[in-house]
């Protein structure tokens, strides 16, 4: 009776649409947060909260140039960020940074292998240096959590990703990934805008989409480039960003907006044809 019932249950999980299990509302957002172990020090509820939208629906700190609606504001990213004491920004945008320390490729991660997906608690199997000697842990953010949070004055006036919890702009020479799966049902060409402070690298779906390789000031859109997506299938996108001193940023504007986004990765693992939870990514496991 009880191998029947699970036997059901599992039917009926799979047979949800995977929009409604990834569907990032208040709840998931506080069960992400508190997958980031508490004693890391990096388990913050006011980063990811749910009560934003995945695109921009505020105008950041009543200043901000953002266009709403527009751009992506939640994310999977490391903190604290791979700090390299020198070389940042430009210099090692050409090396696998992501490969080295968490163990699965740039590339790799946006393939359809959704194995090799981060989630929400997962921690570097390499140290950095400074304020990532105890290492890095893949967290979700909102960026207008942030801004409500204390975080900096995002994307109003070149001080934008400098985090108060980073030291601000004291922080510099290190690199920045962000992650997020997305969803159109309809699919077909899409545009995507970036724009980083200093250079920035952005994979969606297996393919190098925009590529802005200088030790610059953030501006909005400065990158462009298209990808071609599936309809009704979650799409991965990846992002890396360089810093190189002072400040560091990093948007992605995408037209048509999806219809859908989630940062919970393991609810779409758990009923992906490509995987089976509980995964394994790289040479670590989730907690």
């Amino acid at each position: 009776m009880r191998r029947s019932a699970l036997v059901v249950s599992i039917l009926a999980l799979a047979a949800l649409p995977l929009g409604l299990l990834a569907k990032d509302g208040p709840d998931t957002a506080k069960r992400l947060v508190q997958k980031v172990p508490a004693d890391s020090k990096h388990q913050h509820l006011d980063y990811y909260t749910g009560k934003y939208g995945f695109m921009s629906d505020v105008d950041l700190g009543g200043e901000g140039p953002l266009k709403k609606g527009f751009y992506l504001m939640s994310w999977l990213v490391l903190d604290p960020p791979i700090i390299l004491g020198a070389g940042g920004g430009v210099a090692s945008m050409a090396k696998d940074l992501l490969k080295d320390y968490m163990g699965v490729s740039e590339l790799e991660v946006t393939t359809k292998n959704a194995k090799s997906y981060p989630v929400a608690g997962m921690k570097s199997k390499k140290n950095s240096e400074g304020i990532g000697k105890d290492g890095s842990w893949w967290i979700p953010i909102n960026f207008q959590d942030l801004v409500d949070a204390k975080q900096g004055n995002l994307f109003a006036s070149g001080n934008q990703f400098d985090w108060v919890e980073w030291g601000g702009t004291g922080l510099n020479q290190f690199h920045q990934y962000l992650f997020c799966l997305a969803k159109w049902s309809k699919g077909g060409k899409i545009s995507f805008k970036a724009g980083s402070d200093d250079p920035e690298t952005t994979w969606v779906n297996g393919v190098k989409t925009t590529e802005g390789l200088a030790d610059r000031n953030w501006a909005m859109d400065t990158d462009a480039g298209e990808a071609t997506v599936p309809a009704g299938e979650w799409v991965p996108i990846l992002a890396e960003v360089g810093e190189n001193g002072g400040e560091c940023g990093y948007t992605l504007r995408v037209e048509p907006p999806p219809d859908d986004v989630t940062l919970d990765t393991e609810a779409v693992l758990a009923v992906s044809p490509h995987s089976k939870a509980p995964i394994a990514w790289g040479y670590l496991k989730t907690r």
